[in-house]
């Protein structure tokens, strides 16, 4: 007599209850959510003006002139590609402060605030043009502002306050 080899009830099962599985989970009978949906959910509708900057964390910010940097590391919240310029050099005179944004189109509010080396600190208003160059002159252009010994912390902002970037100099 020959025999026949023996199933296991769980091999017979396994695949009655996989089907089971797919069947329950009711695979592929919803579409799930639109592109709109998704789209929404990955990147969310960018404001036409950009947050307000927190204005203890710019306040924090100082420049360091051998690192030629400011720390700590901001990044900046306003839509734009920016570019600063300061002296690298000490100054002993007059510290002429320039800010453009190279994809600029139209008129920009902007404010420039300076930190002294004792912590005090000085603000002028300007207006960009399209992708020029804005600049101000420091002291002239900050009232009451004086130059002294040691690094100066030059912060661009918004009119609206949203943060721009960070540049600096060092007074002789």
């Amino acid at each position: 007599m020959s025999q026949q080899p023996t199933r296991s009830p769980l091999r017979l099962l396994l695949p009655a209850a996989a089907a089971a599985c797919l069947a329950l989970s009711a695979c592929g009978s919803e579409s799930g959510p639109s592109l709109e949906e998704l789209e929404a959910q990955i990147a969310p509708t960018a404001e036409p003006s950009a947050p307000v900057a927190d204005p203890s964390a710019l306040a924090e910010l100082r420049f360091d002139p051998e690192s030629v940097a400011c720390d700590p590391r901001i990044t900046a919240n306003a839509p734009g590609a920016w570019e600063t310029a300061a002296p690298r050099t000490e100054v002993s005179q007059s510290a002429p402060l320039k800010l453009r944004n190279t994809e600029g189109s139209g008129e920009t509010p902007v404010t420039a605030t300076v930190t002294g080396p004792g912590g005090q600190t000085y603000r002028a208003d300007a207006a960009l043009s399209g992708t020029d160059w804005v600049e101000l002159a420091f002291p002239a252009d900050f009232p009451e502002a004086s130059l002294a010994g040691g690094p100066f912390t030059v912060v661009w902002t918004t009119g609206e306050g949203a943060y721009i970037a960070c540049d600096g100099f060092k007074g002789a």
